[in-house]
């Protein structure tokens, strides 16, 4: 999504910066591809609000951003995109500078002194789909301070769930990495940094720069047993594991932290960590790398193995009391294994334990917790570049408070609980920003019990999911207790789902396994430059939700996008710039009645049923405010039209889709000789139906006939129950060959099984309309 040029920053709050290959001469590069189905809009109002500058919301960090659009350069911006799948729609707030050339660059100007930049980038891949390495020259004030060494080996990856490193396999996307230079002094306020391109280099696409001020590295603490005393060697690439696990043994029989001092260290293989301190000199300044950089408590599922890595069995049991600060965790992960534990932080970390101050990046998830266990504070830690979750409190976790910290790059959801099997228990997820998941959420709860999200700021979602997801799904344990969703913050998060062709939520709700039952509050929020609909019920209905206070500005499609029925209260909800209507309502009109509204609704009266839109930007479609007292129209228009439809068989060259694809020249014709023969769409919804309308083409051609048929409906898609019983209904050239069968019910999916037809031995249809008046 675009944003408009903003000035930079003046507190220190979060950032990044990206640098994105577009092409390389004399390389085998793979492409940058449009996302397909419904095309959102090209270019859309720009964002007046960054991620980074919500006043009282989000992670607190110490740097300050820059956007290369916004700066001195002589490249070229591209963009603003809102499509998945592009570099610009990849890039925070949609928009970027292409530096393609020999001497091509950005420039920043310093608002603060600072001795360190991040920036976040993306070459080009090769046809093997390895990665290229390239660099880029940073200049400080003028003299060039040294090349800076780029790789596109962490990112681009390929096809479906859980994804490939094959170019062939198309959908490229997560084409970002991002890497950090610790400069040689202090740039003064006012000095300028330039990326350019120099002889030799790749052109880049540069997004964003963060600028830190880096305190020098911290000294041992006195109570303290160095891993330098038991073998581990910095800077080099013998492996520091077993010195690792000697020192830790022997702090934990001296009563001492483990310091880990300024340098590299390597570990190919985790460390399992129980009732210990480990501490580092910051997390610029001590680094553990290597082929399997990680720290585990007990608890540590098996992992699988593949072609780099063995496997190891569980570990069982819980830790407890482990303290983990002040250090980086770089890993080298360059595939999605699943079954492979190769994240930064695992186990089961309970008992007071804290993670806090670290920087994690290039593992598969940056934390993934196995419960059962209670009581672990994660706070003020950098999540980035990770191959799938930022963070996962995964089954039987409780008391648990995940806070400040910054997720940008994620490759599925960054902040996740997922309550499988077991439920996670009175866990809080507040004062964190997450940005740019690729696939998935930034914050999503799928089950639990008295779950609180809480002064949050999520942005920039790409694919399959949106900014605050509330769900039952994936055999999560239902939702019980009271969920708190309240001063949280979402641009830019709604967005166009790859899969399923039509628009996800920045703030969704999703019964898929069961209903949700369980209370849900959601206060004070804001909803900004929403790409699709600002909120979502979809699947099981949600029975217990209550909204007190939710601003949305701007939505491409929809204020409220209703797939499903939810009931409870709405109080204070007012939306503006709303592009297509207030609701999206396929369903039954009283659907619109389940939120009792108790006033001070306003923008969102309008409703609008059928085909999935194109987004429209800066629109005023939502209407005025809300009348509980006057009850809402039924969907219009024709509800079956291209919705998804399917039939017990068809004849070769006339396919079910041919009955709702709004040409009246095509049609469906069943197996032939094979009475009964059955043709079932998907409405999208519970919808009230008042009329069935059946059409044959209108050429003379076609003789009339009579067609012995039934109806029958279902809200699930598995029971189906009888709307109008077997009656022969005859179709007539001579008016129009068409037959309407009048019912009243409300049903997501309807069936017409045909048993006889005069005039053919098959089930015909060219157009099945469905209306709800």
């Amino acid at each position: 999504m675009p944003r408009n040029p903003r000035p930079v920053s003046g507190t220190a709050r979060l950032g990044a910066a990206v640098v994105a290959v577009l092409s390389a001469s004399g390389l085998a590069v793979v492409s940058v591809g449009t996302a397909g189905g419904p095309a959102p809009a090209l270019a859309a109002a720009a964002a007046a609000v960054s991620p980074l500058d919500v006043d009282g919301r989000g992670a607190a960090v110490g740097f300050l951003e820059q956007e290369a659009e916004n700066v001195a350069t002589n490249g070229t911006v591209i963009g603003p995109s809102r499509t998945a799948g592009t570099l610009p729609g990849e890039a925070s707030g949609r928009k970027a500078v292409t530096l393609s050339g020999q001497g091509r660059y950005v420039e920043f100007t310093l608002s603060a002194p600072a001795n360190s930049v991040t920036f976040r980038y993306s070459l080009p891949d090769n046809s093997a789909g390895t990665g290229i390495d390239s660099s880029i020259g940073l200049y400080v004030n003028g003299s060039k301070d040294r090349d800076v060494a780029l790789t596109s080996r962490y990112g681009w990856y390929y096809g479906s769930y859980p994804f490939t490193n094959r170019p062939g396999d198309g959908k490229a996307h997560h084409f970002y990495d991002e890497t950090r230079v610790l400069l040689g002094a202090t740039v003064p306020q006012g000095g300028k940094v330039r990326l350019q391109v120099d002889a030799g280099s790749t052109p880049t696409t540069v997004d964003l720069a963060d600028f830190e001020q880096v305190a020098g590295p911290a000294q041992a603490p006195s109570n303290s047993l160095s891993v330098t005393e038991y073998g581990a060697t910095p800077n080099d690439s013998s492996d520091d594991a077993g010195a690792f696990d000697a020192a830790i043994a022997a702090a934990r029989g001296q009563n001492k932290e483990v310091w880990v001092p300024a340098g590299v260290f390597t570990l190919n293989r985790h460390i399992t960590v129980d009732q210990i301190t480990i501490r580092g000199a910051g997390q610029w300044h001590t680094e553990l790398r290597g082929s399997r950089p990680g720290l585990f408590g007990k608890g540590e599922p098996a992992s699988c193995g593949h072609a780099n890595y063995p496997g190891n069995p569980e570990v069982p049991g819980v830790s407890a009391n482990v303290k983990l600060h002040d250090f980086a965790i770089i890993g080298d992960v360059t595939e999605r294994v699943d079954c492979d534990q190769s994240n930064a932080i695992g186990g089961a970390l309970g008992g007071g334990s804290v993670v806090s101050g670290l920087w994690i990046q290039h593992t598969k998830v940056g934390l993934w917790l196995d419960g059962p266990f209670s009581g672990l504070t994660v706070r003020g830690n950098r999540i980035l570049d990770q191959t799938a979750d930022g963070l996962n409190l995964h089954r039987g976790i409780s008391n648990t408070v995940v806070t400040d910290n910054f997720v940008r790059n994620s490759g599925d959801d960054g902040l996740a609980m997922w309550a499988e099997t077991q439920a996670n228990q009175g866990n809080t997820f507040s004062f964190n920003t997450v940005i740019l998941p690729i696939l998935a959420n930034s914050i999503a709860i799928y089950g639990g019990s008295d779950i609180s999200v809480t002064d949050n700021v999520v942005a920039e979602t790409q694919d399959q999911g949106g900014g605050i997801h509330i769900a039952n799904r994936f055999s999560a344990v239902p939702l019980s207790g009271t969920t708190t969703v309240a001063r949280n913050t979402a641009i830019r998060s709604g967005v166009l789902d790859s899969n399923w062709q039509f628009g996800v939520g920045a703030l969704w709700f999703d019964g898929r396994d069961s209903p949700l039952t369980g209370r849900i509050n959601v206060s004070d929020m804001d909803i900004v430059d929403s790409s699709y609909e600002a909120i979502q019920f979809i699947d099981g209905a949600t029975t217990d939700i209550h909204f007190d206070g939710v601003r949305i500005t701007g939505a491409g499609t929809f204020a409220i996008q209703y797939q499903t029925r939810a009931t409870g209260t709405i109080k204070d909800v007012v939306a503006t710039g709303i592009g297509r209507a207030g609701t999206y309502n396929c369903q039954s009109p009283d659907v619109l009645l389940g939120l009792v509204d108790q006033g001070g609704n306003a923008g969102f009266s309008t409703t609008y049923c059928g085909p999935w839109p194109t987004p429209v930007y800066d629109g005023d479609n939502g209407g005025g405010p809300t009348d509980p007292t006057d009850p809402p129209d039924p969907p219009a228009g024709n509800l079956a039209l291209h919705k998804p439809i399917s039939a017990s068989g068809s004849q070769g060259g006339f396919p079910p889709a041919n009955a709702v694809d709004g040409n009246i020249g095509s049609y469906w014709e069943s197996s032939n000789d094979a009475f009964p023969q059955s043709i079932t769409v998907d409405l999208g919804g519970t919808v009230a139906v008042r009329r069935v309308v059946l059409k044959l083409p209108p050429q003379a051609a076609w003789a009339t006939r009579t067609q012995t048929l039934s109806v029958s409906g279902s809200t699930n898609g598995s029971t189906y129950t009888t709307v109008s019983g077997s009656a022969g209904h005859t179709f007539d050239p001579a008016t129009g060959n068409t037959a309407t069968v009048n019912v009243q019910t409300s049903q997501r999916f309807l069936r017409l099984t045909f048993t006889a037809n005069t005039g053919w031995p098959a089930g015909q249809l060219a157009e099945l309309e469905v209306y709800s008046t």
